[in-house]
């Protein structure tokens, strides 16, 4: 059923190929399914022609439906109605309210005539879409200069672990920028919710950050807590070389190699290293005698062992003490050695193996020969 009639635009080719091309998206758009009429949207006093709403006017437009929890229950028993109460909190809707209309409101992120919905993943704010959507905006200078906002952080999500989980590996439960700033109700996180916004997927480290000293210190200057060592936008895989004193490491924008401090983070960073030396020496040894065809399960169990305990060593370090990090890094520097032992006593077996298999090489060559020159000697029968 065509539900769209002639839009009040201005005449020419120009502005039927816009009606033509809204009617088209109309018709694959959510409200369209759902049997809303054009007139829904476009109110107009003259019967047939339909005039765009004003851009300050569209969102308590999109809450006439949307805000009404009865209307809406028709359609999805589950649907959200506080959206727009969410928008005014909003830095967007916020400015807005106040009658500026450069900034975001619900057409500008769903779209207008061929709106989906949020969990199609051909909707504009799906997952893998979001940072695009709101890139359209964040990432354009020319957009952001009256605001006196960088558009730099969609291009530092984009080169972020985040954006590699989402877009390379199609991980939809990856971070996109709807959360950690949310969606209708967008803003930055201040700095003391900044471990909460992070703890959603970091847990663990949330809650060592939390119990830390680190915490009260933190709140005493006003330093936005995960930020000061990971950033925001531009995400990175922490390695070990960020724990110490030396340059380059994230340590030493507070800390110097003085004190107490300083010798804590030498020992971690020692005991980082050991531990990933002795991994990376298990790990060799024992492949070695796989590709020698030695069965080597034990070692490899215990290699696996030692990693788990890696991967807790490098949480423990935002406890932001040497303990009970020390404890779980020696557990992993043992499970390391008992995989390199693992894999030394598999090649030694190796070399024990090819010495009997010598030995007994030569042992046949010398009977063949042996043989043969007896078989020589005999009579001509």
């Amino acid at each position: 059923m065509l539900l769209c009639a002639v839009l009040l635009l201005p005449s020419g080719a120009g502005a039927q190929t816009a009606v033509d091309a809204a009617t088209a998206a109309f018709n694959d758009d959510v409200h369209a399914a759902a049997g809303i009429a054009c007139s829904a949207c476009h109110r107009s006093a003259a019967a047939g022609i339909y005039a765009a709403p004003a851009r300050t006017a569209i969102a308590p437009l999109c809450a006439t439906c949307h805000g009404d929890a009865a209307f809406m229950r028709q359609f999805d028993p589950q649907v959200r109605v506080d959206q727009f109460l969410q928008y005014q909190t909003s830095g967007h809707g916020k400015r807005m309210s106040a009658g500026d209309g450069r900034v975001a409101t619900c057409s500008d992120c769903h779209g207008s005539h061929g709106v989906k919905r949020v969990r199609d993943a051909r909707s504009p704010v799906a997952p893998l879409n979001a940072a695009a959507t709101c890139g359209r905006c964040h990432g354009d200078a020319a957009r952001m200069a009256p605001f006196l906002r960088q558009a730099t952080a969609p291009g530092e999500w984009s080169a972020s672990v985040h954006a590699a989980a989402l877009v390379k590996r199609g991980d939809t439960s990856a971070p996109t920028c709807v959360s950690c700033h949310g969606s209708h109700g967008a803003a930055p996180p201040g700095v003391a919710s900044v471990v909460n916004v992070c703890a959603q997927c970091h847990l663990r480290e949330a809650e060592l950050f939390r119990a830390s000293p680190k915490r009260d210190i933190f709140e005493a200057i006003g330093q936005a807590e995960c930020l000061a060592c990971h950033g925001n936008h531009r995400i990175e895989s922490p390695m070990d070389a960020w724990v110490g004193v030396q340059e380059g490491a994230v340590c030493t924008q507070c800390h110097d190699a003085s004190g107490d401090s300083g010798a804590a983070i030498a020992d971690i960073r020692q005991r980082l290293d050991g531990l990933q030396t002795a991994l990376s020496a298990a790990d060799l040894v024992l492949t070695r005698a796989e590709h020698a065809g030695m069965l080597v399960e034990d070692g490899r169990l215990a290699l696996q062992t030692a990693r788990e305990h890696q991967v807790q060593s490098r949480a423990l370090v935002h406890a932001f003490a040497t303990a009970p990090f020390a404890t779980t890094a020696a557990e992993g520097l043992t499970a390391a050695r008992r995989a390199h032992e693992a894999g030394d006593a598999a090649m030694r077996e190796l070399q024990f193996r090819r010495q009997g298999l010598g030995i007994a090489t030569l042992l046949i060559l010398a009977f063949l020969v042996t043989l043969g020159v007896k078989i020589r000697r005999l009579p001509p029968g």
